[in-house]
């Protein structure tokens, strides 16, 4: 199945050049949505800039939040939602705040 991420373009049709090389993966993750609510995801493509998630569609993803992966270790990152088709998501990794400003 081809990555939708790899057919991204920018606002004038440019091509998004990834941050990181991210690597394939099959890795169980939960998405923290509330206080007292987890939505189960896998992991499918990882890299230290973001990841590919494969959720349910039904499943709507607020634009930030916890995303629990469970690997070697038990790691919990601040994960921005990027893109979204069917069952996949893009995210990004990095601190809780304000959307970083659009390319020119």
């Amino acid at each position: 199945m081809a990555d939708p991420q790899d057919d991204a373009a920018g606002a004038a049709g440019r091509r998004v050049p990834r941050a990181d090389k991210r690597r394939r993966v099959v890795q169980q993750g939960r998405i923290v949505v509330g206080a007292d609510r987890l939505v189960a995801c896998e992991v499918t493509d990882l890299s230290p800039a973001g990841a590919r998630l494969r959720v349910p569609a039904r499943f709507d993803l607020p634009e930030t939040f916890a995303l629990v992966i469970a690997a070697h270790d038990l790691r919990t990152l601040e994960a921005r939602l990027r893109w979204r088709r069917g069952d996949f998501a893009g995210v990004t990794f990095g601190p809780p705040g304000p959307a970083p400003p659009a390319r020119p």
